[in-house]
């Protein structure tokens, strides 16, 4: 799989802690249309360096090439993440199925209810289960049920919350790993791993991550026909294409844009995209008009200031064990009573956003809701979470995935009472043991306390606990081994180069494939890999991207050549920085 490359980084040298490997291989020469690349035979070149780059931001998107339909992994905040394996429905998780949910209070596992009726049980919800299926985890806020419109109940008054079905839905097609983004917004990708139970019913909800995520990748087990449709509130589903009894293990790669889980909010009109609001019925628009000027918001006031005192307002909510006094209409008392927990929240805040105007969905999974609202200009979907805790979550089959953080943090107000809500999460389970429930917080990543920010992840092939910061500090001193003074203990890596191509043109790919070895010439598996290229008489290679070491050492991978890189002669600079066990090899 191909990438497109980060900007250029600075190239370790052979110093103390790096094993270097000969590759014995020369230059190849080429006319001016042409890139040549080669492996550089001379140990004692000396190269300004750190040991590793931080992992910019597009790394944290990153493909690692396989040179197949899948990818070999993708890497995360410098983590190398392998593909989900398949097998049989395990005890840690549970299957999508046909049947819908019952509407009521917080999703079932497994189900998605098309519609969402309001209750009075306001009091702080026990331990709620989660069941994960994606990795980099996004505990809890795994996209399940998403409705967009509001209908009055039988009896008149109540407005209820659905699926507006303004349209068929619509095929999503599995675009390939390497698919070019569909505009100018970064997006970071995610595997997802799930059992759908087609007993009953040929199409099964498929989670997804946010409303504009798209599908890269998909196999099944056993091999099953099946097509990815979406509905009007981006609800996806996995249809079956001919006659299906029992369980299907789905594995597929999705991403999601990166600014759906945090962006600065529009200063546009709030009723921008009023056009794509389904029309609340007209005793309802009437009672959450009326309530919005309660708050002082109006149709047309600017995008930010609307939605900002929404979520002042909805964030303020507090648990209680007393549900506010019933007037007979349960939006107005819910919404003026200021209490409930997740649900309550994110049922008012969508029908007074499309009142005024606002695309606004309520989403929610088995453990908890918010909203999600669309900005007016074309920034797209944003997640804005409300709060609402429950008293702690247990989260299941997420114990060996890294945690998703969002690169920017929560912009939105934080009302004493958000606070206060989150710090009653005290109990969180399931997820590994290095990574703290990420929720709205300053910076982005705030623990489950909202005061002690997670520990900072380390870089690629470094100590846990290491200084990042002190990493190639001085450029003119060679590469200081991972671990400093552990560099002994760690198992020496070789990194030897089997193919190549010695001429490529620009825009082409560049297949590199090679073996990580240990002293004893056994194969490393697990093993990151990087490959740039490094100019004549440069000091600072471009990143093509990165591989991953498999069975018995082996690595591969198909580069994509950046069509702006100027003509000459480069170097092919393989490195693995190795991880807590190994230590880092480069070949030149």
């Amino acid at each position: 799989m191909t990438r497109r490359p980060s900007s250029e980084r600075p190239v370790p040298s052979a110093g103390a802690g790096w094993t270097r490997s000969r590759a014995g291989l020369s230059l190849g020469g080429l006319a001016l249309a042409a890139l040549t690349v080669g492996l550089a035979v001379r140990a004692d070149d000396r190269i300004l360096h750190e040991f590793v780059a931080s992992p910019s931001a597009d790394e944290g998107t990153m493909l690692v090439a396989a040179g197949g339909s899948e990818p070999a992994a993708i890497v995360v905040g410098g983590e190398v993440i392998p593909p989900p394996e398949n097998g049989a429905l395990a005890a840690d998780e549970r299957p999508m199925t046909p049947q819908a949910g019952d509407g009521a209070r917080q999703e079932q596992p497994g189900r998605r209810s098309e519609s969402f009726r309001p209750d009075r049980i306001t009091e702080l919800e026990n331990t709620l289960d989660y069941f994960e299926v994606f990795s980099p985890a996004i505990a809890p806020y795994k996209r399940v049920t998403a409705l967009d419109a509001v209908v009055l109940a039988d009896d008149g008054t109540t407005p209820v919350l659905t699926i507006a079905r303004t349209s068929p839905r619509t095929l999503v097609p599995v675009e390939g790993a390497s698919a070019p983004p569909p505009d100018a917004r970064p997006r970071d990708k995610f595997w997802g791993t799930v059992v759908l139970e087609f007993e009953g019913g040929m199409t099964v909800p498929l989670p997804s991550v946010s409303p504009e995520s798209r599908v890269l990748t998909l196999r099944t087990e056993p091999q099953t026909l099946l097509r990815v449709e979406r509905d009007s509130a981006d609800n996806f589903y996995a249809v079956a294409s001919g006659p299906v009894n029992g369980q299907v293990r789905v594995t597929f790669l999705m991403d999601a844009p990166r600014d759906y889980f945090s962006m600065p909010l529009s200063r546009l009109a709030s009723d921008t995209r009023a056009g794509e609001v389904v029309p609340l019925p007209a005793s309802v628009q009437r009672r959450a008009m009326t309530f919005a000027g309660e708050l002082a918001l109006r149709r047309g006031m600017p995008f930010s200031e609307a939605v900002e005192g929404l979520v002042t307002h909805f964030r303020a909510f507090e648990e209680s064990d007393t549900p506010p006094r019933d007037t007979g209409d349960i939006f107005l008392d819910l919404a003026r009573g200021k209490k409930g927990v997740c649900r309550h929240r994110a049922y008012g805040f969508v029908i007074v956003a499309h009142a005024l105007g606002i695309p606004a969905r309520f989403v929610q999974n088995e453990a908890h809701a918010w909203v999600e609202v669309k900005q007016p200009d074309a920034s797209g979907w944003m997640r804005v979470d409300l709060g609402g805790a429950a008293n702690g979550l247990q989260a299941h089959n997420a114990s060996a995935a890294p945690l998703y953080r969002p690169q920017t943090p929560d912009l939105l107000p934080r009302p004493e009472a958000f606070e206060r809500s989150y710090s009653q999460l005290r109990d969180t389970q399931g997820l590994r043991p290095d990574e703290p429930l990420t929720l709205p917080g300053a910076g982005g990543a705030s623990s489950t306390d909202g005061a002690t920010p997670p520990p900072t992840p380390a870089q690629p092939g470094s100590a846990p606990g290491a200084d990042p910061a002190h990493a190639g500090a001085d450029p003119n001193h060679a590469a200081q081994p991972p671990g400093g003074g552990a560099q002994s203990s760690r198992v020496a890596l070789a990194l030897s180069v089997h193919t190549f191509y010695r001429e490529v043109f620009r825009g082409r790919e560049l297949l590199v494939t090679g073996r990580v070895t240990d002293s004893a010439g056994a194969g490393v598996a697990g093993q990151r890999v990087e490959v740039s290229l490094l100019a004549a008489r440069g000091d600072r290679a471009l990143l093509l991207g990165v591989t991953v070491s498999g069975g018995g050492g082996d690595f591969r991978g198909s580069f994509g050549v950046p069509p702006n890189v100027p003509v000459g002669g480069y170097r092919l600079v393989v490195v693995t920085p190795g991880d807590a066990l190994h230590a880092a090899a480069i070949a030149e």
